[in-house]
């Protein structure tokens, strides 16, 4: 179904800026992925690397993870956490 829309001027602009961050930060996304592996691995946190990106924790916890980079510490929610518990016995 088609449309009648027709951006204005301004609306064209921004959209296309949008369009180009989004092209840029896609075409950053790899050479980001390889760094941060790297830099986990040498022992920096997620959380650092979130706070230099503006990308989310998560992102770089789950790099960390695939690239087998020690955690600082222990997790305290998700599949592991629910396996432990369900493995200790009732007090």
């Amino acid at each position: 179904m088609a449309s009648d829309y027709t951006p204005d001027e301004e609306a064209t602009r921004l959209y296309a800026r949008h369009k180009r961050f989004h092209d840029g930060a896609l075409e950053l996304r790899d050479p980001v992925k390889e760094q941060a592996a790297k830099d986990l691995l040498a022992g920096a946190t997620p959380a650092e690397l979130a706070k230099l990106t503006g990308l989310s924790d998560e992102f770089f916890r789950r790099i960390a993870r695939n690239v087998g980079a020690e955690r600082k510490r222990a997790p305290t929610v998700g599949r592991e956490v629910e396996a432990k518990r369900a493995a200790e016995p009732d007090a």
